[in-house]
């Protein structure tokens, strides 16, 4: 089964901050290699997005939330949810920030 992957408005702007400050903090070069790998990451999740594990955040909330590593050094998680054939990308956070607090954006299915 093939799967649609949606990165919500929320995701798109951890992503943007996130590539500024690694392009600020640490180079250009490797803001680059890291949007690349995170692309390939959240494409991956077209084929069977279930193989990835339920999120801490998961039991706070009314759905499941599940979580896609990031990179070699697995410093950024990828929060996802899926609806029948879609997924959608909630949150991409570094992994030294805390837990969800708050509940995700709402998904119209």
């Amino acid at each position: 089964m093939s799967y649609q992957v949606e990165i919500l408005p929320q995701a798109l702007s951890e992503i943007e901050n996130a590539f500024r400050w690694i392009a600020d903090n640490i180079g250009s070069t490797t803001a680059e290699q890291w949007y690349e790998d995170l692309i390939e990451a959240i494409r991956s999740l077209e084929s069977f997005p279930n193989r990835c594990a339920v999120a801490p955040e998961a039991q706070e909330f009314q759905q499941e939330i599940r979580q896609l590593w990031i990179g070699k050094a697995k410093n950024y998680r990828a929060l996802f949810t899926v609806k029948a054939n879609q997924v959608f990308i909630l949150h991409v956070r570094h992994s030294s920030r805390a837990a969800l607090k708050k509940d995700p954006p709402s998904l119209e299915t």
